[in-house]
Order: structure tokens, then sequence, then C-alpha cells
């Protein structure tokens, strides 16, 4: 008989298991355990479980006609919930039936009329807390210990599965409600088996056709593929909790930047991999602009560096070219002028990279530079190209140096043509945009347009990515300096503006130039700056500069046109030849070793007040020049100078 008993219970509980392991929805679940109880085992059965405002629900009653135990009873679910002890009643008697009836002379008949015999509830426990109760009358038997035992068992494994469920509804309600791409493949066949909404959203697939059969491999570049599949089988690879980076493939084909974390999971049977995503292409997008920002910026140092130390020898050589040209003539000493003016472009070239040449801006009107380089664009591009502009006929006013957007356009000019070997068309565009945060100077504001497009061969991306990279070439050997764009790329960013370039093989190319609009009264024209006579002239100049053979030149060249001419290395020994020899002009070096050619004219300007000063320098001291831009205020001459550029800048200054 006892063995009977258990395996009675044994076959209970296996059924009961089998119920909750279904997969069933949760109150169809709770339904099919009371059926399982009912009548076998009470003639009635009833499951409250605890609702969010922490007070009993009834989710099941079985029989539904029979009279509902009422919470409160005694014995009954709330004892249950406050005490998580199982309640027992061996045998219903008459004190019994009238509690439970709270005295409703109705009620107690039909209870008495029920020949209710015993009754149990016990605490539906996760172990940790109670979330309900399960409460049993019987007609047929009296309940005992054991009983309650089996009861409690399984109360137990219920309590279990429906803080499964819920845990399970609330993962899967994060899961859906995650704002980050968030899908479950199975390991073995790479096939998706859940994805969320963000995942739909983000990569334009629908949920249909994730689950349709896609697999992960769907979703990344074909030749990464292979680094996928070689990741999963490796160690550590699906599954792995380290984040990785990887490409990841849209449904219109573009492609973005993703972190992925992943996990092992067990889901539907499957053994599966959860897969979080993180799109950081923005991130990535601002790396890479940093990266290159900050390569640009250092190889800027290096190239201004290098063209100030270069001017330096390139204003020794000119100089005494110059003078010995004006001594004693000859072809061979023409010769070396004119490298050393080669050189000197080639060095201006280099300053203009790297922001460091001096600039003298103006308002300029863009149409006007453009038609008047028409003509001379037909005959630099070649009669095998077409030249064409298209010019707004209200187009703003810039702020910028003539020279320097003039040496921009033939640039591009140049750069067009050698990309249309066969042939082709140039075209000049300009307009008046509103830029809102463009491109990666995030531009904003009113701004005008210079665009120069061509019909050439075009250039990948790989091309693109070093374009404006000093030395950077596509031409054969020997065929081209690579400072070209170089230099475009520098004096747009000088004059406050940005470029971006639109291309791709065999589409042509597309430069877009942006400077900043500026207020132009109507009818005003550039003025241009024509350079003065040099003039001689008998005042006394004191030079600071700490090259000597620079310093030698100045002084052989000052002096021959009748100027007085000190030297001082130092800024004591400065202001001591000022306040005691007397002296009319302060011409000094810029950037020095000790101190700086501005630190010097301050302490120069606070013991002689009147004294005129006079900077000169290979490239611009941001003290002197803000950004690269001459200062109002600041005199400058720019190395290599000859000695007409240099009296005359002299005899400005000292008449000025």
């Amino acid at each position: 008989m006892h063995e009977q008993a258990a395996t009675a219970q044994l076959t209970l509980l296996a059924r009961v298991g089998a119920i909750l392991g279904s997969g069933l929805a949760r109150q169809q679940t709770l339904e099919r355990v009371a059926e399982l109880l009912v009548p076998a085992f009470a003639g009635w059965c009833a499951i409250d479980l605890e609702g969010e405002d922490g007070e009993l629900e009834r989710r099941v009653a079985l029989p539904k006609a029979f009279p509902p135990l009422p919470p409160d009873a005694p014995h009954g679910p709330a004892i249950v919930m406050r005490t998580g002890e199982p309640e027992l009643v061996r045998e219903i008697n008459e004190d019994a039936l009238f509690a439970a009836s709270r005295g409703n002379w109705g009620r107690l008949a039909e209870m008495r009329a029920l020949k209710l015999k015993s009754a149990l509830c016990v605490p539906l426990s996760t172990g940790t807390r109670v979330i309900g109760t399960l409460s049993l009358l019987a007609t047929e038997r009296h309940y005992g210990n054991a009983d309650v035992e089996l009861m409690t068992e399984i109360a137990r494994r219920s309590a279990a599965a429906i803080e499964s469920d819920r845990t399970r509804a609330r993962t899967q309600m994060l899961f859906e409600a995650s704002p980050t791409p968030m899908w479950v493949y199975d390991f073995d066949s790479l096939r998706f088996l859940a994805v969320n909404d963000a995942t739909v959203e983000r990569y334009g697939y629908d949920r249909n056709e994730f689950l349709g059969g896609m697999t992960i491999k769907d979703i990344r570049p074909p030749e990464e593929v292979a680094l996928l599949l070689a990741d999963i089988t490796s160690h550590g690879g699906a599954g792995s909790r380290e984040a990785k980076e990887w490409r990841h493939l849209l449904r219109d084909g573009s492609e973005i930047d993703v972190e992925v974390t992943t996990g092992r999971i067990d889901f539907e049977g499957h053994h599966a991999v959860l897969v979080v995503a993180h799109d950081v292409s923005e991130r990535k997008r601002l790396e890479r602009r940093l990266t290159d920002a900050e390569k640009m910026e250092a190889i800027g140092r290096l190239a201004g560096g290098v063209a100030h130390d270069f001017n330096n020898l390139l204003t020794v050589i000119s100089g005494y070219t110059e003078i010995l040209l004006a001594r004693d003539g000859g072809e061979e000493l023409e010769e070396i002028a004119r490298a050393a003016r080669q050189a000197a472009g080639l060095t201006r070239q280099l300053l203009a990279f790297s922001r460091r040449q001096v600039l003298h801006p103006k308002v300029l009107d863009l149409n006007e530079i453009v038609a008047g380089m028409e003509s001379m664009l037909h005959r630099i591009i070649g009669d095998d190209v077409s030249v064409a502009t298209r010019l707004a006929a209200d187009l703003s006013a810039v702020e910028a140096d003539r020279a320097q957007i003039e040496r921009v356009i033939l640039n591009l000019a140049a750069n067009a043509r050698d990309a249309m070997p066969h042939g082709g068309a140039l075209t000049l565009e300009t307009r008046n945009v509103e830029l809102e945060a463009h491109g990666t100077d995030e531009l904003t504001g009113p701004h005008v347009l210079l665009a120069v497009s061509d019909t050439g061969v075009g250039m990948d991306d790989k091309t693109r990515a070093h374009l404006f990279e000093p030395f950077f070439t596509t031409k054969q050997g020997g065929e081209g300096t690579g400072l070209g764009l170089a230099t475009v790329f520098g004096v747009v960013k000088q004059s406050g503006g940005g470029i971006y370039v639109y291309s791709e093989r065999g589409s042509g190319t597309t430069f877009k130039i942006y400077l900043p609009a500026q207020d132009c009264p109507a009818g005003e024209t550039p003025a241009v700056t024509r350079e003065p006579e040099p003039a001689a002239g008998t005042e006394t100049v004191l030079v600071v500069e700490d090259d000597a053979n620079v310093r030698e030149l100045v002084r052989l060249l000052l002096e021959g046109n009748g100027y007085t001419v000190l030297t001082a290395q130092g800024p004591d020994e400065a202001i001591r030849v000022c306040t005691e020899l007397g002296v009319d002009l302060l011409l000094t070096d810029v950037v020095m070793p000790d101190v700086g050619g501005q630190e010097l004219a301050e302490l120069v300007a606070a013991a002689v007040p009147d004294m005129r000063i006079l900077f000169m320098s290979g490239y611009s001291d941001a003290a002197v020049h803000r950004h690269g831009v001459l200062g109002e205020s600041a005199a400058f001459i720019e190395k290599p100078f000859t000695e007409r550029a240099l009296t005359a800048k002299v005899r400005e200054v000292l008449d000025a």
C-alpha cells in the first residue's frame, strides 16, 4: 500500500513537471495544474497570486461553481502569505465552517451541504519570497502531513515556473525595448532565432526576413565572412564577453562600424549566442578625423619648421646674389637668383600648408577673380579641355588673400588638367549657401561656395584619403612635388573655410570650397597692393637676428643704402643700444631661441616708447599674426626678401 502511494505521488509530480515545462502561457499552466488535482486529489482547488499592489488575486478556482474560500479565512491564503508556512485542517468541524462563513447562515448552510472533510493551504515559495498560495478542500478524504509535503513540493515547482516565466517576460521586454540592436543566433547553423525592434530598424530587414532563414553571414561584408567564421570557431569566439569591432552590412548595401559583445545561452532548445551590437560609426569617424588632424598638424609643424630654416638660407643666398649681380652681373648669377626665387615659392607652399604663411586678407569678389582668370585658365588647360563658368549674380563677398585664392584656383585647374589626358570639361561655379554644421569642419552660417569640377578619371577612396597630404602625388616620379593640393588645403583652412572633394573612378571630380561670407558695400572693389619703391635713408637701424649669416646680410644691404646699422644678439644688449646710442628702427626676427621678437619689442617699447619696430621671419609668430593672419598694427616683412623689398619696407615703417 505504501509503495502504491509513493508511486502515485511520483506520477503526480512527473505530470506536474510535464505541465510546468510545456511552454504554455502562465494562466494555462496554472489551470492545467489545478485540473490535475481536481477531482483526483481534491474537491476544490484555488491558486492565488500576489498582485502588483501586494494584494492576493485569485487566478484559478476549480470547480468554478464551488463556493470560494475567503483569502482571510482561518488557515487560509492570507495567513499563509504572511507566515510562509503551510496550514492544515485535518477535520473540518462545525466551528471551522462557522468561522469560514463569517456568520453568514446561508453560506454556512451551503458549506454544510457540501460535507467538507479536510483542507490545506501551502505557500507558492521561490525560496526567497512567497508569491502566492495553493489551497485545497476535500470532500472524500482527510489530509495528513504527507499530503502537505506533496502539495508543498508541487507549489514550490509551480512557484519556480511562475518566477521563471516572469523573468523570461521581463527579459523579453528588455530585449525588445532595448534601443541597442540585439539578436540571438543558433551556434551551429548561424541562423537568426530572435531579433529585437532596434535590429529591425537599424539594419533595414523586417523580422520575417531575419527569422526566415537569414544567417549572421548575411550582415557581414563578403570579404569579412571568413574572419567571422574563424573567430566563431576559435577559442573565445562566439559567446566571448570581450568586445570586438566589426563591419556590418545594412540592407541598402551601406556599412557601419559596430562593437559586438556576445554571450552563450540556451534558447528554445538551441545552443545559441546572444549578441549586443553597439553602432560606433560616429565614434570611429571622429577617431579617424582626430587621427588625420593630428597627422596633418604634425606634418604641418615639420613643414613649417623646415620652411622657416630654409628661408633663412634663401635670404642669405638671394641677398648676396643680388649684391653680386649689382656689382658684376653675369648669366650665372641670374640663374642662381632664379633658382632662389623658385625655392622661395616652394617654401611658400610649405608655409601655406602648415598655415604659417602670412596672409594679407582683403574683401574680395570671387566672381571678379574667376572671371579675370578665365582666359588664363584657357591657356593653361589647353585646347582639348573646355572651360566654363557659372557665377551667381548676387554673390556675397569673402575676406581672403587675393594672390592665394588665385593660387588655389590655378592649382585646382592644373590638377583637373592632369585628370583629363584625353580632354574634357572644367567648370567653375560660385553661389551663396547657408550651412548647418556642414562636413568635418562643421561649418555653420552664410558661406560662399567655389566649386571646381572636371570630367576626368576620378579617384578611389584610398586616393581621396591622402589627397591633401604634402608630397602625396599620383603622378609618375619627378613629375610633381605633391604640394599643390596641400597648399590649397592650407590656404582654405587659414582663410577660415573648408574644402571637400567628391569623386569616383570614371566619374570626374568636384572640389567644393566654402569661405565665410562677408558684408561688402555695393560697388566696392578690392584694393590692389603694390610694393613701394625702395628708398635710401640715413637713420639708425638695430638688427636683432639669431642667424649670423642673415644678420650680416641685412647689415650689408641697409648700409649700402645709407643706413647706420647696429646689431644685437640678446634683449639686454638691444635695450641698452636703443636707449644709449639712439635708434630709429628695431628690425627683429620673430622666432629666436631665448626671447621672441614680440617679447623683445614689448621690452624695447617700454624703454623707448617712440621706437619704430619691424618684424621679419620665415613664418609668423602667434603673438604677431593671429592664426597666421598679419595683425593690423604689426609691420612685417617675410623671408626671403630682396634688397629692394627690405629697403622699401624699412623706409615705409620709418615714414609712417
